[in-house]
């Protein structure tokens, strides 16, 4: 298309277009983000489809409600307006939210759409060194993990009968695991 899309960690994804940056944001959330240090705007991947359903992802961090520190890492859905070079910023819809109490480093951040069509997230473990709290070996939540989600069926998506933990009776494990023990992917 000509064009770059950069993702600015303070919540704005902007647009090089054949070599030029343009004056308008192609997404701009950030009065919703907490951004600094290695919180922010960490990454954008688009729909394998998004060329005719104009639908892209993002993640980034939030504040919490009395925590100076920790946040809630959040995972929405966005679509792309008439206008190709801008998003549509009220079209946003959220997928997840992960609480990511505490410490305000190792958000992870990564989204990617596999061979597969289903959307990759990895998420640090929640921050400090040495994972204090052992996030990353839980399988109770979603931190220090790479999630896999079929973002094409469900509302808002459905988990992929092929997760390792999909056919587990334990109401406790979360479904959405494809790995974990992981500290800052």
């Amino acid at each position: 298309s000509g064009r770059i899309f950069i993702v600015e960690q303070a919540g704005y994804i902007r647009i090089l277009k054949n070599g030029s940056l343009l004056g308008t944001p192609f997404l701009d959330i950030h009065t919703s983000v907490k951004s600094g240090g290695e919180q922010g705007l960490l990454a954008l991947a688009f729909h394998p489809s998004y060329s005719t359903n104009g639908a892209f992802y993002v993640a980034y961090t939030v504040p919490r409600s009395g925590d100076a520190n920790g946040s809630n890492l959040v995972l929405q859905k966005f679509s792309v307006s008439a206008n190709p070079d801008v998003a549509n910023p009220a079209s946003g819809v959220t997928l997840l939210t992960i609480s990511h109490p505490t410490y305000s480093n190792h958000n992870g951040g990564t989204l990617a759409f596999g061979e597969d069509g289903y959307l990759y997230w990895s998420t640090g473990d929640g921050g400090s060194g040495g994972d204090p709290a052992n996030n990353a070996q839980q399988l109770n939540n979603l931190l220090g993990k790479i999630l896999r989600i079929d973002v094409d069926s469900g509302s808002p998506y459905v988990i992929p009968a092929g997760n390792p933990f999909f056919s587990s009776v334990d109401p406790n494990i979360k479904k959405e695991i494809w790995a974990y023990g992981l500290r800052n992917p």
